[in-house]
């Protein structure tokens, strides 16, 4: 597509006259032609359209491309506000696009044919670690990391102890089967052409020429101050013109300059307090206010002051002409000045300040640690050599070099230097769900949600409550604290308490029983991603937020939005009676209508690197369709089921294979029959695996070991034995009914397969592990194969019942 053409489609898609320039088209040029991007453009350049135009031209124009993007975002203000911007202009209103966050998680399962999310949304996606799912699902989110065009934005802002590692390493992984870009405004060009060359990427960049064109550029005037003490409130009113910003590193001490100020300020200033702990309401009606106050009409403000954390670096399409600033990385520090003076011929003033010290006397430069720390204390001494100087992108670029040229050069040969030891480990959190490990792949003082509740035992889902995102070294210090006055006492018991999931039986049917652990050391604070604080220890308000205070108040943590099914009604609780081959078939209906588009792009890409004939991924999924529930049709699985049908007034014949029961958890009867029924559900997804893998060998044509497609066949057996389990290796032994035989056979030939293969099935087998047979985290090729495959799975037998968990 030539130049010129690729104009024309961008000034359609987007409703302009053209692009700002080349950089806004090359992208989908490369992209489209199964290459993959790493793109610089200054702050307000268009980059997000630079990203979104490939996913919106292959719809279009029908080019063969992911039919999902996974826009991921370090920051869930950034999210929502690209959510947001996409939904109010209207251009694309026939999109299914959802916002995946910590605070707002309308795609738990990355359904949505566009997903905003955080990165730690999509990383721990990946590991098998979900932050959005119980580690009983842990395995559904990965294929859709894999089928996805994926745009990793503000590049930059990512950890380089945990996030960058880890995103750099999956990248790797899957290099040449799934599109990617990735977008900075800040990098330093020894960082732009490493990344390049470590992951085989195309440099898109800004020329002088194109740089002239962008309006945000065009005649502005943006001055530095180093003020070499602490941020006070009454600088801020000192320095105040109409419209001011303040942006303190921690919620802590924005909430002491919100309240400093509040006490100072006249009637005549409003004064506005924006971070990452106010409930979700709260936040989206600051955030909307925000936008008002201090977007391009000046004539809607009045007088204002908003105090603010790192939530303000990225996303939010404001200016003001006076901005205050505690130190932190350049990069950091550029991305808040990108808030002063935005907009075409305005001019500003930013003041930064330096930061308290900690109880060492030393640069309190939390949450920045280590090399941050290292680059905040070389930005605090660049400074003064900017004084009085105009910050345009240019000079912007000489102050980014000068900070972290040297440091990401450092930091890039200390990845390849750790790649192997970080590859293992991420290779251990997908293999045995070890949600430890989140802290040191996915950020390093990576954020643990709390929520505030008088009884945790109540809480029947803590993923449906709302709660707040705080660092885990908060939580630590937080807990320190407590100790240090004597807490736990009498008055108040427990400080801290974590889920802990039951073990309750295989099935997507049943709902995840949690236990409560309380917290007493400080390792118990990395055991989860979610935990509870007692309300006595807790205040929160709408114009503060979310506070540690005793004595607390009576606030209680309250409930998310009710999940929906696609039709907007309320999901259905329990399910009814199936055979084996009503089941199968709900299942491959459910596939082909919602879930084959999904892969197709991707399982092309994938069988050609791993040798397979076009088509043997979709042939694949439908056969692991077809036989994942054969454990179902052992005896004692029967028995039981069979027993529980007769128990609530509707028995069966013997030779009806039932794949699932009758069951109402809001029926009293059946709740009286689940408490008295003998022992639980035997499993069968492990054994079904075992009972199926030599009909598996026989149905891909008996392949020896070296051929790929035994490869695909351990991922269609892993995909099986760990379809209610994430982490199955061993299986208990079975008995297959007699029955069992003449329904798969029925089962296989609707699906066109041999209705002999059947006769492979292995009808007994004593426990054993079967470690061996299952895909390992270090075969690449198995792993992609086995997460689209397990996830095609999991989605259709959670369709088919009508659930959406």
């Amino acid at each position: 597509m030539s130049s010129q053409m690729m104009d024309e489609h961008f000034s359609a898609i987007f409703n302009v006259s053209s692009p700002y320039g080349r950089f806004q088209t090359e992208p989908a040029e490369h992209l489209l032609a199964g290459r993959n991007v790493i793109l610089q453009a200054p702050t307000g350049s268009g980059k997000t359209k630079a990203a979104l135009f490939p996913y919106l031209l292959a719809r279009r124009q029908a080019i063969d491309f992911p039919r999902k993007l996974l826009y991921c975002v370090p920051m869930r203000v950034l999210a929502r506000s690209f959510h947001a911007d996409l939904k109010d202009k209207g251009q694309h209103a026939d999109l299914d696009a959802r916002l995946q966050t910590g605070e707002q998680q309308d795609d738990r399962k990355l359904e949505g044919e566009i997903t905003f999310a955080t990165i730690d949304q999509a990383l721990s996606s990946f590991l098998n670690i979900p932050y959005s799912l119980s580690l009983r699902q842990g395995n559904v989110n990965a294929g859709a990391v894999v089928s996805s065009y994926l745009v990793f934005d503000e590049f930059h802002l990512l950890d380089p102890g945990s996030t960058l590692p880890t995103t750099l390493e999956m990248l790797r992984t899957l290099k040449g089967v799934t599109p990617f870009v990735l977008m900075t405004a800040t990098f330093s060009r020894k960082m732009l052409n490493r990344l390049a060359s470590l992951l085989d990427a195309e440099v898109v960049t800004v020329s002088d020429d194109e740089l002239k064109r962008i309006p945000t550029q065009k005649d502005k005037k943006r001055w530095f101050h180093r003020i070499d003490a602490p941020l006070p409130a009454e600088a801020v009113l000192q320095h105040h013109r109409t419209r001011s910003i303040a942006i303190c590193n921690t919620v802590e001490r924005a909430q002491d300059l919100f309240e400093g100020l509040s006490t100072q300020a006249g009637s005549d200033i409003q004064v506005i307090l924006l971070h990452s702990r106010f409930l979700r309401e709260h936040r989206r009606a600051k955030e909307d206010n925000v936008r008002r106050l201090f977007g391009k009409d000046k004539e809607k403000a009045g007088s204002v002051i908003l105090v603010a954390t790192q939530v303000l670096e990225v996303g939010l399409d404001i200016t003001c002409d006076v901005m205050h600033t505690e130190v932190a990385p350049a990069s950091a520090i550029l991305q808040r000045a990108g808030r002063c003076a935005r907009f075409e011929d305005e001019k500003g003033d930013v003041y930064v300040y330096h930061v308290p010290l900690n109880r060492k006397g030393e640069p309190n430069y939390a949450p920045y640690l280590g090399e941050q720390a290292t680059l905040s204390q070389k930005t605090w001494e660049a400074l003064p050599s900017f004084d009085g100087e105009n910050m345009d992108f240019v000079a912007e670029q000489r102050l980014v070099n000068l900070v972290h040229a040297e440091a990401d050069s450092r930091m890039l040969n200390g990845l390849e230097q750790a790649r192997y030891a970080h590859r293992k480990e991420m290779e251990k959190a997908i293999g045995q769900q070890e949600i430890g490990l989140a802290r040191n792949l996915i950020r390093n003082d990576d954020s643990v949600t709390v929520l505030v509740h008088p009884n945790p035992m109540d809480i029947e889902n803590p993923y449906n409550l709302e709660g707040f995102s705080l660092f885990f070294g908060t939580l630590h210090g937080q807990l320190k604290e407590w100790r240090e006055v004597g807490l736990p006492n009498k008055e108040i018991p427990w400080l801290l308490q974590y889920p802990q999931e039951k073990d309750s039986g295989e099935g997507e049917d049943r709902p995840t029983r949690y236990d409560w652990v309380v917290v007493g050391e400080h390792h118990g604070v990395n055991c989860s991603p979610v935990h509870v604080a007692n309300p006595l220890l807790v205040k929160y308000d709408s114009d503060v937020g979310f506070r540690f205070e005793a004595p607390g108040g009576n606030f209680q943590s309250p409930s998310r939005i009710k999940q929906t099914t696609e039709t907007g009604e309320e999901q259905r609780r329990g399910y009814s009676r199936e055979s084996y081959q009503e089941h199968i078939q709900k299942m491959l209906d459910v596939y082909q209508a919602r879930l084959s588009r999904e892969i197709t792009y991707t399982a092309a890409r994938l069988e050609q690197q791993m040798g397979l004939t076009a088509g043997s991924l979709e042939q694949a999924i439908r056969m692991v369709i077809a036989l994942h529930d054969v454990g179902k049709m052992d005896r004692r699985w029967q028995g039981w089921a069979h027993e529980w049908q007769r128990r609530i007034g509707v028995p069966l014949t013997g030779d009806y294979m039932l794949a699932h029961t009758d069951y109402n958890p809001d029926d009293p009867r059946h709740q009286t029959v689940q408490a008295e029924m003998p022992g639980s559900r035997p499993p069968h997804a492990a054994e079904g695996a075992v009972a199926v893998f030599r009909v598996l060998h026989q149905l891909l044509g008996a392949p020896e070991q070296d051929d790929p497609r035994f490869k695909l066949m351990k991922a269609l057996f892993t995909a099986i034995a760990r379809h209610h389990s994430p982490r199955a290796d061993t299986y208990k032994g079975f008995d297959l009914h007699q029955a069992a035989g003449p329904t798969l056979a029925h089962v296989l030939v609707c699906l066109d397969a041999s209705g002999q293969a059947n006769k492979a099935l292995v009808t007994n087998k004593p426990s054993q592990s079967i470690a061996s047979l299952l895909v390992q985290p270090d075969a690449r090729d198995e792993l992609l194969a086995y997460f689209l495959i397990v996830r095609a799975l999991r989605l259709a037998d959670q369709g088919a019942m009508g659930r959406k968990e």
